[in-house]
């Protein structure tokens, strides 16, 4: 009998564990969880928290209604699994590891002749400080979002205090407001939302979803301590001198691999905290492998060690794992970073590297911005899609994407994100065939237009603008839209109105070497007529990416931020 150890519970876990067992009777299979449960859908938990799964063990049953504990991976994957176990020692040379059970009354052994490590990964603590309290807590596990539901069930909870405005965070924000209409309040330190993914001008758009919810949101604002009041609920003391109170906080800082046990038993660790592994998940001790959270990978994109503590990964580096001990061919090479969060019916989507990320990196970048719908303009449930494409500009690699939008979005980026993993450039996307069809898609997909723009953009000099940098421009604004567009969406630059229809007849009104930068309400017409514009032999013409559609979002945000910083951080005490 050819005994399998693996060492946590969880997505990796399970993963490899049901795949050894498909693969062989012959492998003796024992998955060690710390926890009482298994194989549970932790990306669920914020559904749990707003009510929407009513039930915690919903998130761990199959798609037919079972649930998957021990008496299921016993019965039906033949998996043996010891929960409020935990494993303090991993001895390599007698090949064994040794467990306490959670009341720390027994000790076990168990031999192993393959043994997964799959430990997952843990909360960041703050760095301010913050004391014990029921109503202070992270929101990383089962046990997070059940004490909450349960206070908030009680009418125990009127405001909330959410720190990090990472994907956890946004996601929360929705799960407050939207069933509980708890008072929410958001606060990052970055200035502006899910920075590690979006680029500030597209993050605006998500913050103006958030804020239309009635979420207040505080960027380029730093926790310096949380302490609590006399009934032992939560004050939050920011570095600018406020206070807010709330009934509940969470700290939502991040995650990085939980590895303590990998690293005392002699397996390397990388750089980034994760455990190195080769292409078939191996680590440097013989017989031990590793996967999901706790592990570093190749980034696809840069070619550098990353960490991607994503469910999607974790699964196929678990089914990796096992086909590897099973000696069977097959490997896990890394990946672009492709991640998608839904805040407030607004769909977040990326792959890739950010522009921040790309420059930090020592690429050369390019990048466009543009505005579309997702199905055709007539189609009554068409709505906009906004995106940003980054790319290298020497050989028009592609770097990464963002898209945002209330419409389809992500089938979009998981095709970059295959993109990126076999480096390929902006051409490619000029030749991508998509399936049309007006209930769901446009004729011309939202990535054959962001290639035609950054081919324009590069080999004829029609330039995109990124709607935050557009104060710097200085010369002729052009609105090109009709009149009913400008009397009902204003541009707030000074800008000469010239419907497209009427443009070609008025070219020779202007000077050929006159910076010029073309607007409409989407960005199509503008970059359409600045090929116009290029062809007649002007010189400097540009159009606004996006369009006003856009930059209204921007220069929402921006006036907003910056008129009522002051103001709201005054009133903070009021919400109180």
């Amino acid at each position: 009998m050819y005994n399998v150890i693996i060492i946590g519970g969880m997505a990796a876990g399970c993963k490899a564990a049901a795949r050894l067992s498909r693969l062989s009777s012959d492998y003796h299979i024992t998955i060690i969880e710390r926890k009482s449960i298994v194989s549970f859908g932790n990306c669920g938990l914020p559904f749990y928290a707003s009510g929407e799964v009513d039930d915690l063990n919903e998130l761990a049953k199959t798609s037919y209604g079972v649930i998957r504990d021990v008496n299921y991976f016993k019965d039906v994957k033949n998996v043996n699994v010891l929960t409020k176990t935990e494993v303090v020692e991993i001895n390599t040379k007698r090949r064994e590891v040794i467990c306490k059970t959670e009341d720390k009354e027994q000790t076990t052994t168990h031999l192993y002749n393959a043994l997964i490590i799959a430990t997952g990964s843990k909360v960041v603590e703050p760095k301010f400080d913050f004391p014990h309290s029921p109503a202070i807590s992270s929101f990383h596990s089962a046990l997070d979002a059940k004490n909450f539901r349960e206070a908030a069930q009680k009418g125990k909870v009127r405001k909330v205090v959410i720190v990090g405005g990472g994907f956890i965070g946004c996601e929360l924000t929705e799960a407050l407001r939207s069933l509980w209409g708890i008072e929410t309040i958001l606060i990052e330190k970055e200035n502006s939302l899910l920075s590690n993914f979006l680029d500030p001008e597209i993050s605006r758009v998500v913050e103006n979803q958030i804020e239309k919810n009635n979420v207040q949101i505080l960027l380029s604002s730093e926790v310096q301590k949380i302490e609590t009041d006399e009934k032992k609920l939560p004050v939050t003391s920011l570095t600018n001198g406020n206070k807010i109170e709330s009934d509940y906080l969470f700290y939502n800082l991040g995650v990085h691999p939980e590895t303590d046990l990998a690293k005392a038993t002699g397996v390397e660790i990388g750089k980034l905290g994760g455990i190195i592994v080769d292409k078939n998940m191996k680590t440097n001790m013989p017989n031990i492998w590793a996967a999901g959270d706790c592990v570093e990978t190749k980034n696809l994109v840069t070619g550098k060690p990353d960490y991607f503590p994503l469910g999607s990964l974790s699964n196929r580096m678990g089914r990796v794992a096992a086909n590897s001990i099973a000696g069977k061919d097959d490997s896990f090479y890394g990946a672009a970073g492709t991640v998608s969060v839904k805040v407030f019916d607004m769909v977040v989507s990326a792959t890739g590297l950010t522009e921040k990320k790309a420059k930090e990196n020592g690429y050369n970048i390019g990048s466009v911005i543009g505005c579309w719908t997702d199905r055709p303009d007539y189609h009554p449930e068409a709505k906009d899609i906004f995106g940003k494409l980054v790319y290298e500009k020497e050989n028009l690699k592609l770097l990464g994407i963002q898209l945002v939008g209330e419409g389809e979005v992500n089938r979009y980026v998981d095709v970059v994100s295959e993109l990126l993993a076999k480096n390929k450039t902006v051409y490619d996307l000029l030749n991508l065939e998509h399936g049309y069809m007006p209930a769901h898609s446009s004729p011309i997909s939202p990535l054959n237009y962001l290639g035609y723009m950054v081919i324009n953009q590069e080999e004829d000099g029609v330039l995109n603008v990124n709607p935050e940098k557009l104060s710097s421009f200085d010369g002729l604004f052009i609105d090109l839209r009709e009149d009913v567009e400008v009397d009902t969406s204003a541009f707030s630059h000074n800008a000469i109105h010239i419907p497209l229809a009427e443009l070609r007849k008025k070219l020779d009104e202007f000077d050929l070497n006159q910076p010029i930068m073309l607007i409409c309400e989407k960005g199509t017409r503008a970059y359409g007529a600045a090929t116009t514009f290029k062809n007649c032999g002007f010189k400097n013409i540009s159009y606004l990416g996006g369009g006003n559609n856009i930059y209204k979002e921007v220069n929402k945000k921006f006036n907003s931020y910056t008129d009522s910083k002051k103001t709201s951080n005054e009133n903070i005490n009021t919400l109180s």
